[in-house]
């Protein structure tokens, strides 16, 4: 109901933040960054990019 307070949460099995996260209006997952240093610890998200 509109107006009203709602609970919501997120159920993962594999934790795969290309298909597990779907949001009514588009927002992204993270703000714009610009690298500048090779990263230390990869996201699943990540791998193609900096592993393919």
């Amino acid at each position: 109901a509109e107006g009203k307070d709602v609970l919501i949460g997120e159920v993962s099995t594999v934790n795969d933040d290309r298909t597990d996260n779907v949001f009514r209006e588009p927002i992204g997952r993270f703000a714009d960054i610009e690298e500048d240093t090779p990263p230390l610890h990869l996201l699943v998200a990540d791998y193609d990019k900096w592993l393919g």
